[in-house]
């Protein structure tokens, strides 16, 4: 998947926003946007910064719609829908009035201009912000930066961050995750998403503090507990996921950020956990036989991007054998 949505698919996200706030918003319309988002994976990310480009031009939020969510119907009838990808700026059907049509106007200003930073499958990068913020990019990452005067705001679409935030600055750095956010001042921290089309993601305090609250609450670094408020102190992890309890524990910091060296650290994973981290990079994929036990543990430091010596290592190690098939690297029982 590329860390970043062409820019059709932006400008079609752009005017789904856009659909929303229309008069013409009813079950029809927003059935068929759940359907536009399952359709490729990269419309749920598209769909995210577009809200955010939305937002930042001064309008309402505009939430995705979930199959349970009440219907919100408008006096006038729904427009059929549209084809929409077969071009570049898609004419939305609910672009009714000037007003709406200025607001996307706006949006997609924001939401199509260069202040996104991406990484491509096999690429790592560091980039320092206006601020002096140092923020280091894992591959498959996307990060939609957005400074003002009272914040600096920034938003993980998807894939993983190391954020060294300037200190002594008096506004706070705000890291947006779906309905969640990460507030900070002088911190160093980490945070990991995968799912872009969730609330699943893992933030790593490494030093200074943070706290994960609800997006929806003042960008404020609270000191006092509360409910729907998270503190963490320096090692600690927070872990969320959705149906589960949210959970903290106290990682190896040398392995949550070996990637920053060119490294993968694992400590008795199983070898489907293994072959995991190794399939985030590069087009080469490690496929575990259904055969393969699922006891079986790794352990040790290994290369990123060098799948071949991690599979001869596990062959050498285990009773598997080694089947190149096209891109994929498969480990099977001998």
């Amino acid at each position: 998947m590329n860390a970043i949505a062409p820019r059709h698919i932006r400008a079609q996200a752009a005017v789904w926003v856009a659909d929303l706030h229309g008069p013409h918003r009813d079950v029809q319309l927003e059935a068929r946007l759940r359907r536009w988002i399952a359709a490729d994976p990269r419309h749920a990310a598209a769909f995210e910064l577009a809200t955010d480009a939305w937002q930042r031009s001064g309008n309402l939020r505009a939430d995705l719609p979930t199959a349970n969510s009440p219907p919100r119907y408008s006096r006038a009838r729904a427009v059929p829908a549209r084809a929409r990808a077969s071009r570049e700026f898609p004419a939305g059907p609910a672009l009714a009035g000037s007003a709406v049509l200025c607001t996307l106007l706006i949006a997609l200003f924001y939401f199509l201009r260069d202040d996104a930073i991406t990484t491509g499958a096999a690429e790592q990068r560091t980039v320092i912000l206006s601020d002096g913020t140092q923020v280091s990019l894992n591959a498959r990452s996307h990060l939609l930066v957005k400074y003002d005067d009272r914040t600096r705001q920034v938003t993980l679409a998807q894939g993983e961050a190391y954020f060294n935030v300037a200190k002594h600055q008096p506004r706070p750095f705000v890291v947006l995750l779906g309905a969640r956010k990460v507030i900070a001042l002088g911190t160093a921290f980490e945070v990991r998403r995968e799912d872009t089309t969730g609330s699943t993601f893992a933030v790593t305090l490494v030093e200074g503090s943070v706290a994960i609250e609800p997006r929806a609450w003042p960008d404020a670094l609270p000191s006092d507990p509360a409910p729907g408020l998270t503190l963490l102190t320096p090692g600690q992890r927070l872990q969320v996921a959705a149906d589960v309890p949210d959970r903290i524990d106290l990682p190896s910091l040398d392995r949550v950020t070996a990637w920053q060296k060119g490294q993968l650290i694992f400590d008795d994973a199983s070898l489907r956990e293994a072959a995991h981290e190794f399939n985030r990079y590069g087009t080469r994929k490690i496929i575990i036989g259904t055969a393969v036990p699922a006891t079986l543990r790794v352990g040790g430091v290994f290369r990123i991007g060098d799948p071949e010596s991690f599979a001869q290592a596990m062959a050498n190690a285990y009773p598997l054998r080694i089947v190149q098939r096209g891109e994929n690297i498969i480990l099977d029982r001998q």
